[in-house]
């Protein structure tokens, strides 16, 4: 692996063209990372520098955005460093090691009692036996104000039980099963028949994948939010995000070249392959992360470390391997669970239902921390566009 590139805050200010003073000021807003260096002095993450030098332009406030370009929004919820991520400061992968999502919740959604406790029961609607897990997630939220009379409220004092039965409900969904009184790993144990060390993947699963700072499907719930629209419409919204193939849906795209894969000898011809045709490896490599994505090291590192793994496990290491000698990059928590879902023969959508379960717990987060802000999520537009005569600007 190359290592990164770090500047002194003399040459890192000189590609921005700032003082000094301004390039601290990126620092402190978290705009550019910085290391320790010699003595006394600090080193410049070059990669942030310029990323952000190369999204400068005459009067744009670079300060509100992040060294990737978009927009910043305060948060107390998920903090993500190249070590790890943390819930409020608590390391996820410590988390995985014992908690259950229903814990992680109360953590992130800052609760003084236990909202799963009296949470409401629901039944679900019948779907259409075509239906896939994340149609019935949204086919369902759309009718929450039929199940729940409360639905529209925004009472802090009620959101969070409202939460609680929205989890709840919405597993039940992507489950295609009724709604149970039960820990969320464990009702999807009993829906996939799988006991023993299975569960506690399933239930590291979950919490890994419950929050990720500023993702695509967490902005849309906020910016939902934002206009006061009710908890259950801004999980809507972060639901349709997530079935993007770029996000929550690029699990199926892991499993489409993982077919390939059923023997050692598989793994050369599948990764050379894809190469040669100049096919990315979905599964691998992360925008936010310059090396690899430690949720996939800590639920591979969970799986491998299985008594008697199972038969595809034995091939992870070496799809790692050539993966990252032939393309560069590491694997991501997309790849990870669908390792998880190979592992224990789950169902085709087990992955993708995994990561949205879980994932569900962090929206409602984030929702409720929006609820508490005034302002209204409304960014700008950079308009690249005809400049029309006679108008000034």
């Amino acid at each position: 692996m190359t290592s990164p590139i770090y500047l002194s805050a003399r040459e890192a200010a000189a590609e921005l063209g700032v003082q000094p003073a301004t390039l601290y000021a990126y620092v402190s807003r978290g705009l550019i990372r910085s290391v320790p260096g010699p003595g006394k002095q600090r080193r410049y993450d070059a990669a942030d520098v310029r990323r952000l030098q190369g999204r400068k332009s005459p009067g744009e406030d670079v300060e509100t955005r992040s060294a990737a370009g978009d927009l910043l929004l305060e948060t107390r919820l998920t903090l993500i460093t190249d070590e790890g991520h943390f819930y409020r400061g608590i390391p996820a992968a410590e988390l995985a090691a014992s908690s259950s999502l229903e814990a992680v919740a109360t953590l992130l959604w800052d609760c003084s009692q236990d909202p799963f406790a009296d949470s409401l029961a629901a039944d679900l609607p019948d779907f259409p036996e075509t239906a896939g897990p994340l149609e019935r997630l949204m086919a369902a939220l759309a009718i929450w104000p039929t199940v729940d009379p409360a639905a529209y409220t925004l009472s802090p004092q009620l959101l969070r039980k409202k939460g609680a039965s929205l989890v709840r409900y919405g597993a039940a969904a992507l489950l295609g099963r009724p709604v149970e009184a039960k820990p969320i790993h464990e009702a999807i144990a009993s829906a996939w028949r799988v006991d023993g060390n299975s569960v506690a993947i399933l239930r590291a699963a979950l919490v890994l994948s419950a929050d990720h700072e500023l993702n695509t499907s967490a902005f849309a719930v906020r910016c939902a939010a934002s206009t006061r629209a009710p908890l259950h419409a801004a999980l809507i919204s972060g639901v349709g995000a997530f079935a993007g193939p770029r996000h929550g849906a690029s699990i199926d795209r892991v499993n489409a070249w993982l077919d390939e894969i059923a023997a050692a000898s598989d793994v050369d011809r599948v990764l050379n392959a894809r190469l040669q045709r100049g096919d990315p490896l979905p599964g691998f490599g992360h925008a936010i992360y310059s090396a690899e994505d430690p949720r996939a090291r800590c639920l591979i590192e969970m799986l491998t470390a299985l008594p008697a793994p199972a038969a595809f496990l034995t091939l992870v290491p070496d799809i790692v391997a050539r993966a990252e000698e032939l393309f560069g990059v590491r694997p991501n928590i997309d790849f990870a669970l669908a390792v998880a879902q190979r592992a224990f023969d789950l169902p085709d959508d087990a992955g993708k239902i995994l990561f949205c379960a879980g994932r569900m717990v962090g929206w409602i987060a984030h929702a409720l921390e929006q609820y508490q802000a005034r302002e209204l999520i409304r960014p700008r537009a950079a308009y690249l566009g005809e400049r029309p005569k006679g108008i000034r600007y």
